[in-house]
């Protein structure tokens, strides 16, 4: 493992090991097995007299902003992160080692002080659309919960299981909202909100959330103004794109038309996604290595279904990491299957996601990890609210795939390795179609990423509530309210304010350096392995080393 380079490097270190043990583990740690932050006011206070201690004593800019970071995380009200943070240590702890009844039985015991000494702590009203993401949250934990107890056989890992179960329940009623229904359907959902409203409650911590949580220097204003000038920029061939597909398709020229006739007329079976990726992935990472980003030997990748209690949080896909502070590093490509979450996608729309989580996030990982084209400080390979840099890698993976599948298609790019991942399509409408489906797939979430922007600035500083939000993104647009729904706020508010923007923001700065860098003489191959290599600090830190490498000769 990586060591520290000084004292408080290995301060910071051991605070986040103290904060976060249960991420500490899955990422290698197995001194951290079974154990979790619970947090009680004597535990805050003294957490956050730690941070103080440290920051004193803190130089680097990495330093500094895991320790605000850590602050934020204990100081700002989001009473949806903890159900979910136990959500996905539960799941985390199931992909590593499985259902191991010791460790599952302190996690839960820890947990349930958590839930209780958290909701405890809560003060005050809480607004609608908190309420409606603590419940999302604490059903999604509840669902693994029950997972976990059917496949335990011991009895006291059993009680805890139940104790854990019956705080989340304490906690969810702490955060009750009459009338929603974490499972309920869009329409459902949408009516209550018009009724009971929407907002969020951040308005006052906004700004501070974008600047510790993800390391932004924009003011809310300037987030908001950046999504619309993105939106500006790509709409008109978006609706371009919109107009071909729908003559090829013989439905009306809106996206909503468009993306429903490619989900009746092409869309895959639940059944039939797992073996589309299992089918393209590998002679698509061959091109990938070939084309976009030198991966490591090393690279090994799980691909499985999302599980039930995951969807609503997950409504594509996602990647874990396992083990990433070993020399035994791995890693996880959910896809979701879920209809409800994910229905009937095409060919096209599943090559995009896997290039996305596969080529992007896990590549990311997987060269960080094996420190291939770069040697990342420890503090840039914990877990933080900073791995969201690999969501603008992930961005710009989607965008810089299309040139190099269009080329296959169109025989002007040909190889061994291309000729294989075109003859795996073939049985899936042939690379021409996926080829069409994947250009106007990929502009769709690219206005979605945009539209996340602007709706995350908007809703989180009080200036829109969700439901004026979607109205205004379906007239601008013509995208679905239900794909705005599921896009912007269960999938993306429950990890915190700001964290929606990310995929935009940092693609976008992501890309202008790989342009400079192609101006300079640079490979895209070597530009892209680097930059999956450095881990995951802090975005302007992450982003000052890939612009001193583009200036190195």
């Amino acid at each position: 493992m990586v060591t520290p380079r000084n004292e408080t490097e290995r301060a910071v270190f051991e605070l986040w090991k103290e904060f976060r043990p249960d991420e500490a583990f899955v990422l290698g740690l197995d001194e951290c097995a079974g154990r979790l932050f619970v947090p009680t006011q004597r535990r805050v206070e003294g957490l956050l007299a730690k941070i103080a201690r440290i920051q004193k004593s803190a130089k680097s800019p990495i330093e500094r902003k895991l320790l605000a970071s850590f602050r934020a995380s204990l100081e700002l009200r989001e009473p949806a992160r903890l159900p979910q943070t136990l959500l996905e240590s539960f799941f985390g702890y199931m992909i590593k080692e499985g259902v191991q009844a010791g460790h599952m039985s302190a996690l839960a015991m820890d947990g349930r002080k958590a839930l209780d000494a958290s909701r405890k702590r809560t003060r005050g009203p809480t607004a609608p659309g908190m309420r409606a993401l603590v419940q999302l949250a604490c059903n999604g934990l509840n669902e693994i919960l029950k997972v976990v107890e059917s496949e335990l056989r011991d009895k006291g890992a059993r009680a805890a299981i139940q104790s854990l179960v019956a705080a989340n329940g304490r906690y969810a009623k702490g955060f009750d909202l009459p009338g929603f229904a974490p499972e309920g359907t869009f329409d459902e959902t949408y009516a209550l909100f018009k009724r009971t409203g929407c907002g969020l409650g951040r308005s006052r911590s906004y700004a501070r959330a974008l600047r510790d949580f993800w390391d932004y220097t924009q003011t809310p204003g300037q987030v908001e103004a950046a999504g619309l000038r993105m939106i500006r920029r790509e709409l008109p061939h978006f609706k371009a794109l919109v107009e071909r597909m729908s003559n090829e398709l013989r439905c009306e020229a809106t996206a909503e038309a468009v993306t429903k006739a490619l989900k009746e007329k092409r869309g895959l079976r639940p059944d039939q996604i797992l073996p589309f990726l299992q089918e393209v992935r590998e002679p698509a990472q061959r091109v990938a290595d070939r084309h976009l980003v030198a991966i490591n030997p090393g690279y090994a990748t799980e691909v499985i279904e999302t599980p039930p209690y995951l969807a609503n949080s997950t409504p594509s896909g996602a990647a874990y990491g396992l083990d990433t502070l070993t020399d035994h590093s791995r890693e996880i490509f959910l896809a979701t299957t879920d209809e409800r979450s994910a229905a009937r996608p095409c060919p096209g729309e599943l090559l995009n996601l896997l290039v996305h989580e596969e080529y992007g996030h896990c590549v990311h990982g997987s060269n960080s990890a094996n420190r291939f084209a770069a040697s990342p400080d420890l503090l840039s390979l914990i877990g933080s609210t900073f791995v969201c840099v690999s969501e603008g890698i992930a961005f710009q993976r989607e965008l810089e795939f299309l040139p190099v599948l269009q080329e296959i298609a169109a025989g002007k790019l040909s190889g061994s390795d291309e000729d294989t991942f075109a003859t795996s399509l073939e049985r899936w409408g042939g690379i021409g179609r996926v080829a069409r489906e994947y250009e106007f797939l990929a502009a769709l979430w690219r206005i979605v990423r945009f539209l996340r922007v602007v709706g995350d600035a908007r809703i989180n500083s009080g200036k829109q509530d969700l439901v004026r939000f979607i109205e205004w993104a379906h007239r601008t647009t013509g995208l679905e309210r239900a794909t705005v729904y599921y896009q912007l706020f269960p999938a993306h508010q429950i990890i915190g304010p700001g964290y929606a923007s990310t995929y935009a923001i940092i693609g976008e700065r992501i890309r202008e350096l790989q342009q400079d860098a192609l101006k300079r003489g640079k490979n895209l191959r070597d530009f892209n392995a680097y930059a999956s290599s450095i881990g995951w600090p802090p975005k302007s830190v992450f982003e000052a080393q890939l612009a001193s490498w583009v200036g190195a000769r």
